[in-house]
């Protein structure tokens, strides 16, 4: 199928929507004369965007209607953090309704970029938490073993506190098993 492209002074072109959304992306970019970098959007009638920059691997004609007349947009984001700052209709003389609800869309749009890094930092959070209680209870279940080794003896007391898995065997009440599984190998 396809749509129309509305553009400049109420001028329009059709585009072909049975491709993959980023073909139809690069499309509006040649066609305008827009930079490979340029960051486009359509929106509808209503003044709502498609969101297909976040969509490029989707098939156009999925995410839009056959037919449509939609206009064609640029999404401003800072260079330094990748903030939303504006979108702009490429129309000439853009309806005062239509800049009220692209300026709403930018502050949505960075609201949502916000929690989405709010979430991801959270993740790398508990992650790390999670790494350093693993870590914790390793030394842990390290020192326990080493608490439960006696050092009566004087050769016990060698550097690095080895000791052969025979007298740990013989001296404590924990199963070899268990002291390979858990203990660092400095105390095996």
């Amino acid at each position: 199928m396809f749509v129309y492209i509305k553009h400049a002074d109420n001028e329009q072109f059709l585009a072909n929507t049975n491709c993959p959304v980023f073909l139809l992306l690069q499309y509006m970019r040649t066609k305008m004369g827009l930079p490979d970098e340029e960051l486009v959007d359509l929106c509808d009638d209503n003044w709502d965007l498609k969101l297909l920059f976040q969509q490029p691997r989707e098939c156009a004609r999925e995410l839009l209607p056959p037919r449509s007349t939609l206009t064609i947009c640029i999404v401003n984001r800072n260079p330094e953090d990748g903030a939303y700052v504006s979108i702009s209709p490429l129309v000439t003389n853009p309806d005062p309704a239509l800049l009220e609800s692209m300026q709403t869309q930018t502050g949505s749009l960075e609201s949502a970029r916000l929690r989405q890094l709010r979430a991801q930092e959270e993740r790398r959070a508990i992650e790390m938490l999670l790494k350093f209680q693993h870590t914790q209870t390793a030394r842990n279940r390290g020192l326990a073993v080493q608490m439960d080794v006696s050092d009566d003896e004087p050769s016990n007391r060698q550097a690095g506190c080895k000791r052969s898995k025979k007298k740990i065997s013989k001296n404590s009440h924990i199963k070899r098993e268990t002291l390979i599984k858990w203990a660092p190998t400095e105390f095996v």
